[in-house]
């Protein structure tokens, strides 16, 4: 297999699964591509001057409003402004909530691309909705987590992580791509101490590489004790729960996206 058969079996794929509909003066983009909810994504590109405008027409910050999301105020509005910011949207005449930008006729690919993809990251704040009572934690990372993966990574539930006796234990999820993986273990509030000192027990005898493994606690680094914290940041990353964006990040460096495209 070479670079240039990889490439041509991942346009073709995108191009048989990419629908375009008339809407006015400009065309509907279904890409193959879908959000949390299994919604697919769909853009709008208008032309505007010498160039086009494309937008999500707020269907992120829709479906956000559904699940329960404010992004008028607080954490979930500071994460999707720094979502956008990072995206290099201008946002021409975008309306709250708005996913879009505007450019040149040669650059539309590119546009397109960046709105759906800033869109679908927006959409990862929907695990800043108030709790739902009966959801145990380690159910509400999996599904972060899963939202995030897409259909690029793998995920194993339960998975075993290999320690140094010869034995193994499982943790709450193991995210695999490329031939790289890291290990995550959810750590609750409901019992802190029980939950954080199991997390330091596996992590601590495991054979994987302490960069490759992510202890998620509950909530906010307030509810946590400062020492359980530096305990746990001796044998991994930590993560919480309530901080946007912070876990995907993390996960992001540890396993990154496939390669689409391979230089020789």
């Amino acid at each position: 297999m070479d670079a240039a058969t990889v490439i041509g079996a991942v346009l073709r794929a995108v191009n048989d699964h990419t629908v375009v509909h008339p809407y006015g003066d400009g065309l509907l983009v279904d890409l193959p591509l879908t959000y949390g909810d299994g919604d697919g994504v769909r853009v709008l590109v208008e032309p505007m001057g010498s160039g086009y405008r494309v937008t999500d027409r707020a269907t992120a910050a829709t479906l956000l409003a559904m699940a329960g999301v404010n992004l008028t105020a607080g954490r979930a509005a500071e994460a999707f402004g720094e979502i956008l910011r990072n995206a290099g949207l201008n946002g021409v005449n975008a309306i709250p909530g708005e996913v879009a930008t505007f450019g040149a006729p040669d650059d539309l690919g590119r546009l397109i691309l960046d709105v759906a993809q800033a869109s679908l990251r927006a959409d990862q704040l929907r695990w800043l909705a108030p709790r739902q009572a009966g959801v145990r934690f380690v159910d509400r990372v999996t599904d972060r987590v899963a939202a995030w993966a897409g259909r690029t990574r793998k995920l194993q539930r339960d998975a075993q992580i290999p320690l140094q006796s010869g034995r193994s234990r499982p943790v709450t999820l193991r995210v695999a791509n490329d031939g790289t993986a890291a290990y995550v273990q959810a750590v609750s509030l409901r019992d802190p101490d029980q939950a954080a000192e199991h997390c330091y027990h596996v992590f601590g005898l495991s054979t994987i590489p302490r960069e490759k493994r992510v202890a998620a606690l509950d909530g906010s680094e307030q509810k946590w004790s400062k020492a359980i914290v530096a305990e746990l940041r001796t044998v991994s990353d930590v993560e919480f729960f309530d901080d946007p964006l912070s876990l995907e990040r993390q996960l992001e460096k540890m396993v990154p996206p496939p390669q689409t495209a391979l230089r020789s």
